[in-house]
């Protein structure tokens, strides 16, 4: 298997990892890509909060979390 972060995977493809990737382990090694990506362009007065549960990114406003903000893209 294939080693990420202290933690065993088996070969061939794992679908998420605990830190959020998708992977493919083989002999000579392991490739992952990100789950998430993250959003940009939201106001200031917003701040960003990666949720692991969802492996999703969340933005809401500083002075209240329970209110989301609007964003424009994600990268």
């Amino acid at each position: 298997g294939c080693v990420m972060n202290g933690k065993l995977y088996p070969f061939g493809h794992i679908e998420r990892t605990e830190g959020c990737h998708r992977c493919n382990c083989w002999e000579g090694g392991m490739e992952c890509c990100s789950l998430s990506f993250t959003p940009v362009s939201y106001d200031k007065n917003c701040k960003v909060i990666f949720n692991k549960k969802r492996c999703d990114y969340d933005v809401v406003h500083k002075d209240d979390p329970s209110k989301r903000c609007l964003f424009v893209a994600r990268v």
